[in-house]
């Protein structure tokens, strides 16, 4: 008498990936971008508390660069935030090529954004 497979190797058997999960691999210059990217935003995001600030009102200002432009200076932050998360959203989006894509441009026209104030 031939002996039965339990019922946990019949579920498994059943509901697993028949193929191996392979990640497809993107350009190592994609990959690149991304990563300086989110070097880049990370240090900022770590030096921009550093800069000595002034109060203009009721929003401190960094007294270097963004003298009297509290609006400029914002407008910066919000940039870099966006490229940080789509610098982050790119690495980890392998298996949807097009959404990666699409995260990579958004990063860098937010780092662009943020390299022109």
């Amino acid at each position: 008498m031939a002996k039965q497979p339990s019922v946990f190797k019949v579920f498994l058997l059943n509901h697993l990936p028949r193929t191996p999960l392979v990640v497809p691999s993107t350009s190592s210059k994609e990959t690149t971008i991304s990563g300086s990217i989110l070097f880049l935003t990370s240090a900022l995001a770590a030096v921009v508390p550093l800069i000595p600030y002034e109060h203009t009102g009721r929003h401190q200002v960094p007294k270097i660069i963004f003298k009297d432009r509290p609006s400029t200076y914002h407008a910066f932050i919000l940039s870099v935030m966006f490229a940080f998360s789509g610098a982050f959203s790119t690495l980890f989006v392998h298996n949807k090529p097009k959404m990666e894509r699409m995260c990579q441009f958004y990063s860098m026209i937010s780092m662009a954004s943020a390299l022109h104030y």
